[in-house]
């Protein structure tokens, strides 16, 4: 039987949210998929489903490798509250590391995958989600998993 994708996609958030949802942490909050809006909530972090392929047979079993999406967004500004461009940006690289320390640390997670790895270069743009301009990056990783 071919090994699940949601699976390690809901894992792969659970990690993320530990590592970065809470009391002095980076992230209001985590998504295990692309949510519509964010209720007022800023950074956001958002894991999706990038692509899969099931190439063969291997030694090991089943093997599937799957993408994935991880979004990162934080709010660009905000007078009202104080939030600047420069907090934003100084926000976004602190995510960007806590995520690739998380990363680093996950590499293998017995019973969702074998061996985890950026698939490209992250790339941060900026998006207007609900009428709010956010700095997103997106970084794009990839899962082998052997069933």
């Amino acid at each position: 039987m071919a090994p699940n994708r949601s699976d390690a996609r809901v894992e792969l958030a659970a990690i993320l949210s530990t590592a970065l949802v809470g009391t002095g942490l980076p992230v209001q909050a985590v998504y295990a998929y692309q949510p519509a809006t964010f209720n007022g909530e800023s950074p956001v972090v958002t894991v999706s489903s990038a692509g899969a392929q099931h190439p063969s047979l291997t030694h090991q079993g089943n093997m599937a490798t799957f993408s994935y999406y991880i979004h990162v967004f934080v709010l660009y500004s905000d007078a009202d509250s104080g939030w600047t461009e420069s907090d934003c940006e100084t926000r976004l690289d602190l995510i960007e590391k806590t995520i690739f320390d998380t990363l680093i640390a996950n590499r293998v997670h017995e019973g969702y995958w074998n061996l985890l790895h950026q698939d490209e270069p992250s790339n941060a743009i900026s998006v207007k989600i609900g009428g709010l301009e956010y700095r997103a990056e997106v970084i794009t990783v990839v899962l082998e998993v052997y069933s």
